[in-house]
């Protein structure tokens, strides 16, 4: 009996160093490089000011760790590790700097450092706090959407000094000559209204500004409001890109294009055009402004990808609009097959 209890004592020994092995060895997937403290909080900070800090990242692992890259996910900050080899049972640091310049209110900025740890090949690092700012701006940013490219669309910008600030306003200047910002006083030192403007004509495509605010305060005084919008045709179509898989030619996929009008302005698609055999499209009318084409494709597609898709239309300022065709590779297939 005892000898049996002794055996059975020696096959659980090696399978508990066996494991030990594996859970610390080469296979390995438990992570290796650490940080005990991934978190750095730096609470409440003046604005345009700056901080720094040291994250100490420790091996645990039994071979050398090679850290190939640090990456940061805002332009406000620095991160330089002292080292990119950090010895089994070794430290390394991180040394972290943040201009806070031009932030304001709640910050949460990642750090990444890479590595050729299987465990954790990204340890992901944190800074958290908040800038006090002595205006506060509502909303922080301007989106005006979709637009056409006439008229005229505005938003407005309260802002308002926080606690016992004072503050006045020197100037507003904009980045864009698309952009134009006025500024109204509605409580003396303390709250302002920005009005911000688009007049047409306005270029197709994404427009992107800044409305910049001056004021008196010495700290915090300036205050920058990010303006975007995408400039539409008097038609949009979406998707922009028809993006096409090849197939048997017994096997018929189908995808459909919808265009709209966001100026509600009425339209009829009158013919459309497929680059070539393998595809076939219907036009079927959704509503006064808004229709849908339907594109039938089979085969190997060749010859289609970089072609376009020509739709004409019977208004007048959108005659013709073409989509861009793309035959995706066997590789693209793969990649749009993994995309979760």
């Amino acid at each position: 009996m005892n000898h049996h209890r002794y055996g059975l004592s020696l096959i659980l020994a090696g399978i508990m160093a066996w494991g030990g092995y594996y859970a610390c060895g080469e296979g390995s997937t438990i992570p290796a490089l650490v940080c005990l403290q991934p978190t750095y909080e730096f609470g409440s900070v003046a604005p345009d000011s700056e901080i720094a800090h040291q994250f100490v990242l420790t091996n645990q692992g039994s071979r050398v760790i090679t850290i190939s890259n640090v990456h940061v996910t805002c332009g406000c900050t620095k991160a330089v590790m002292t080292t990119n080899q950090v010895a089994a049972g070794g430290t390394a640091g991180l040394d972290v700097k943040i201009n806070f310049k031009g932030r304001r209110g709640h910050l949460l900025n990642s750090i990444y450092v890479d590595t050729d740890d299987p465990g954790n090949p990204a340890l992901r690092l944190e800074v958290t706090g908040t800038v006090l700012v002595p205006i506060d701006v509502q909303p922080e940013g301007i989106h005006f959407g979709t637009v056409g490219a006439e008229g005229t669309v505005q938003r407005e910008v309260l802002l308002t000094a926080t606690g016992t600030n004072v503050f006045h306003i020197r100037s507003v200047s904009s980045s864009s000559t698309l952009i134009s910002a006025k500024w109204e006083t509605l409580e003396e030192g303390k709250r302002y209204r920005i009005t911000v403007s688009s007049e047409g004509p306005r270029g197709y495509g994404s427009t992107m500004a800044s409305v910049r605010v001056e004021t008196d305060l010495s700290r915090g005084g300036q205050v920058d409001i990010p303006v975007a919008a995408f400039v539409a045709g008097d038609i949009v179509a979406a998707p922009g890109v028809l993006l096409l898989i090849p197939t048997a030619t017994n096997t018929v996929r189908t995808s459909r294009i919808t265009l709209w009008s966001p100026a509600s302005k009425p339209f009829k698609v009158t013919k459309v055009e497929c680059p070539g055999g393998g595809m076939t499209a219907t036009i079927s009318s959704v509503s006064a402004d808004r229709s849908l084409v339907e594109v039938k494709t089979w085969g190997a597609l060749t010859g289609k990808d970089g072609a376009s898709l020509r739709i004409e239309t019977d208004l007048a300022t959108m005659k013709e609009i073409r989509i861009p065709v793309r035959v995706l590779s066997t590789q693209s297939r793969e990649l749009v097959r993994e995309k979760p």
